[in-house]
């Protein structure tokens, strides 16, 4: 019986800082939205309902809504994480369209800005303050990865916990 209550206090903590990871990421996304929407209006509505899904997130994770909700947040997730590294390759083309086509292209098709990387929008460095795992991954993405592990993690342990249960 004791082994129950610690299992589901282990549960619910580690549901409480998976929230935490996902509400946190969803809020700088939300920054992120006034400085996008000004330089392409696609990215800073990507980041709006990105950062508000985020957001949402913490519902099905704390009140575990189930194994389909539990893979649609980590699909979810790890979609944001690539096409943040798909940017950051310069493998998605920048957005805005002009005239002749997509602006800030050089000719040859390669695209201008920050060679090294950096968050969207492309250009410059890291926000001031942004917290980088051996200047490789910013904060947000730190997160993102963070939020995918802790989900598996628990998702696992909810698993087992349900096969337990139904074994006794």
């Amino acid at each position: 019986m004791s082994q129950t209550i610690l299992s589901d206090k282990k549960i619910l903590i580690l549901s409480i800082v998976a929230a935490a990871t996902t509400v946190i990421a969803g809020i700088l996304h939300l920054q992120m939205v006034p400085r996008t929407l000004s330089e392409s209006l696609g990215e800073g509505v990507f980041f709006l309902i990105g950062g508000m899904l985020q957001i949402f997130w913490a519902v099905p994770v704390i009140k575990r809504w189930g194994k389909i909700w539990q893979i649609i947040g980590i699909v979810g997730t790890v979609v944001l994480f690539v096409l943040w590294y798909a940017n950051r390759l310069h493998l998605i083309p920048e957005g805005g369209m002009s005239e002749g086509g997509p602006q800030n292209h050089q000719p040859g098709g390669f695209p201008r800005g920050n060679a090294t990387g950096g968050e969207f929008p492309r250009g410059g460095g890291p926000p001031r303050g942004s917290v980088t795992f051996g200047r490789m991954l910013p904060s947000l993405e730190i997160l993102q990865i963070a939020f995918i592990g802790l989900y598996i993690t628990l998702s696992i342990m909810i698993s087992k916990k349900k096969t337990e249960s139904k074994q006794a």
